[in-house]
């Protein structure tokens, strides 16, 4: 926060003064401003030249010190002045000044440190507090670590605190409340991640660490990277929406209507697929909407929000019956279900009264109101089916239970809130059918959503690019993880554009792999056990673990935090924000810092067959390969197939630096699977320096190698 401090105004000064040995400027600024990045409180960058930037009039100058070093800087003709002082090694507190014109009052920033700068990023696992009041916010242990957040060298900018979008036009400057001391207040509300993993360096490095927090829940990674980034890469898709549809070049918007066609056609061959792998069971299951079926087998739920069938995507029917009254027989009625994820086909006492299909833009959040003609309705005994596809994540009859009704003028309601039926028509098996193509038509083209392309990089990125960094911290996938091949290409255009803002090609760029999870269901948590008869599959969010990994081996000065082990089924954000801040450190100490250790778990190196046997091979051994808490020697969650690609659950030993894995259901082993889950509670293959293994796959796509 910008502070005036007249007392100390007339001593700043003179040192200034009497340390510049430049040539003063003809033209000093009796009016000027220095940028909101700064402030009392900040820390600056260590080993790398200060700059401390503002505003005046173009051609007036300023003089800013610190230190000893001060240097004259004048504002441009876009009215912008930048000083460049000599690098600093650790250490404080400092004062920064910045004077003018004699008679000006000089700004004066109290209390500045130098140490190191980490600039955290990303969606809501990166924006969780360290403590708040509201249920499922809370990391581990939250208050007690909030209370005792007393860290005179760590600093603290918590712009998420204040965040905006920005579409089409770059801000420079910052809103947010300004550097802080990290106190029990200030902790609390700040970024989990980035507190621990400060907390962490600040023990091991005994240097001020400064965090800014930079992050908005639910986004992609799209809204992140700048136009220029774009434009660079020719990414005709994100910049037909930021330019606008019609207000760019006839062949800019050629490409763009060619590859909306060709990711149409995609997904349209790909949901053919969906439904015609299991035409058998979709016929056997036609009479279902019948009103006189015998439903008394199905399973009742007690309500329909997070009720569809675990864990799947594929076709599940539900069922309710209502009483009509006397007088509503034979009026139109509306049937209101909210939204329904991902498309339905909705009947009324057997006919069908509408459907939503995926030619609806943002189909799977659609609210379904539909209306049911009057010759359908009468009086007594009315049944409702809907058949719900679920093509991705979760599915099912989303609406609250205000949103499910039968209405004759939108006054009257029967609520269809409560109990209904529900029964599986198919579960699809996506080694069949493949994993779901990006929908790209159907993408948010809203430019005020904030993952609209480019628009949080303007907002909360652009306003620090002038703001000399250690390096980045990012936690973010979640909403992108129905596409991992073009989420690969877009972390590292992301990485490249912000070292290419910073200035820095080696700038490290550190990130967290999606930690283990299954269904976000916090008010009703799933079974502890519910993991422990599954057969192996493909699930979302395993081929997207393993294309965050792939940045790895693309992407040189970068970290990852394996977290699978680290996760909770039942929430999309889990609570044990620790280990993701502790491992991130080590990877920072490791890449960073020069620190000669082990800074993260094994990770697939090759694999080969050794008598009926797959022998897998690893880096990151460590002091060794460690079965956790097992007391049998054995490694949980791997999986085993032969060239027919069927996989099952193998036993999997340690021996030496290998894992030895079969099954005797397998004679010729052809790949080799570990962790291939969203969730699973027998994850314990780690090395002994404590770090979890990478899950992986042997059968990976090439685009990841």
């Amino acid at each position: 926060m910008l502070r005036r401090i007249p007392i100390l105004a007339a001593f700043a000064v003179a040192l200034l003064l009497a340390a510049c040995t430049a040539v003063r400027p003809e033209k000093m600024a009796a009016n000027y401003s220095v940028h909101k990045i700064y402030g009392d409180y900040m820390v600056l960058q260590r080993e790398k030249p200060i700059r401390i930037s503002g505003h005046a009039a173009p051609g007036e100058s300023v003089l800013v010190g610190i230190g000893g070093n001060s240097v004259f800087a004048t504002a441009g003709d876009d009215g912008e002045w930048a000083a460049v002082l000599p690098a600093m090694e650790a250490g404080g507190p400092y004062l920064v000044s910045v004077t003018g014109a004699p008679g000006s009052e000089p700004v004066i920033f109290k209390d500045v440190l130098i140490g190191d700068v980490w600039l955290a990023s990303g969606q809501s696992n990166m924006e969780m507090p360290v403590y708040s009041k509201g249920r499922h916010w809370s990391t581990l242990n939250g208050k007690e670590e909030a209370a005792q957040a007393t860290y005179p060298n760590i600093r603290l900018y918590n712009a998420t605190s204040k965040k905006y979008v920005s579409p089409g036009k770059v801000q420079h400057e910052v809103v947010g409340p300004g550097w802080q001391l990290c106190t029990p207040e200030t902790a609390a509300p700040f970024s989990a991640v980035a507190f621990y993993f400060g907390r962490e360096l600040n023990k091991d490095l005994n240097v001020p660490i400064g965090l800014i927090s930079a992050s908005w829940g639910g986004t992609a990674i799209e809204p992140w990277i700048s136009y220029d980034a774009y434009k660079r890469a020719g990414r005709v898709r994100e910049l037909m929406k930021i330019e606008g549809l019609g207000k760019t070049s006839a062949e800019l918007e050629a490409k763009y209507k060619a590859e909306q066609e060709k990711a149409r056609k995609k997904f349209s061959e790909w949901e053919k697929r969906f439904y015609s792998t299991y035409a058998k069971e979709t016929a056997a299951a036609a009479g279902w909407k019948n009103p006189d079926l015998d439903d008394s087998s199905w399973t009742k739920v007690e309500s329909t929000r997070n009720s569809f069938p675990e864990g799947i995507d594929g076709v599940a029917w539900y069922r309710r019956t209502v009483d009509i009254p006397a007088a509503w027989a034979g009026k139109e009625l509306v049937l209101s279900l909210g939204a329904v994820d991902d498309c339905d086909e909705t009947f009324f006492n057997g006919e069908k009264v509408g459907a939503t299909g995926s030619d609806v833009e943002s189909y799977w959040s659609v609210p379904r109101k539909y209306k049911v003609p009057g010759k359908l309705v009468k009086a007594g005994r009315n049944v409702i089916a809907v058949r719900v596809s679920d093509m991705f994540i979760d599915g099912g009859i989303q609406g609250a239970d205000d949103e499910l009704f039968l209405s004759p003028d939108g006054k009257q309601k029967i609520s269809l809130a409560g109990d209904w039926k529900l029964k599986l028509e198919f579960a699809a098996d996506l080694r069949k059918i493949g994993n779901r193509p990006d929908p790209l038509a159907y993408m948010n083209t809203n430019e005020r959503h904030p993952s609209f392309p480019s628009t949080l990089y303007n907002s909360m990125i652009a306003p620090w690019t002038g703001y000399p960094l250690r390096g980045f911290l990012w936690y973010q996938g979640e909403t992108n993880a129905g596409a991992p091949e073009d989420y690969l290409k877009l972390q590292q255009l992301l990485i490249s554009d912000w070292r290419t803002l910073w200035n820095d090609p080696k700038l490290p760029f550190l990130f967290v792999q999606l930690s283990g999870y299954e269904k976000h269901t916090p008010d009703k948590p799933l079974p502890d056990d519910y993991w422990v008869d599954r057969k192996p599959g493909n699930p979302v969010w395993a081929p997207f673990r393993e294309a965050q990994a792939a940045t790895l081996r693309k992407v040189p000065y970068t970290g990852m935090a394996v977290c699978i082990d680290a996760g909770n089924h039942s929430d999309i954000h889990p609570a044990n924000k620790q280990a993701v801040g502790y491992r991130l450190a080590k990877e920072a100490e490791r890449i960073s810092y020069g620190k000669d250790i082990v800074s993260a778990g094994p990770m697939f190196k090759s694999m080969t067959v050794r008598d009926g046997k797959a022998v897998i091979s690893f880096t990151n051994v460590g002091a060794g390969l460690e079965a956790k808490g097992s007391r049998d020697g054995k490694l949980g969650c791997f999986a085993i197939a032969g060239k027919d690609g069927k996989f099952v659950w193998a036993d999997a030993v340690i021996d030496g630096d290998t894992v030895v894995v079969s099954s005797p259901e397998v004679k010729e082993p052809a790949a080799v699977r570990y962790g291939w889950v969203s969730y699973a509670g027998n994850l314990n293959f780690y090395n002994k320096d404590g770090f979890p293994a990478c899950p992986f796959r042997t059968d990976m796509p090439d685009y990841v190698k």
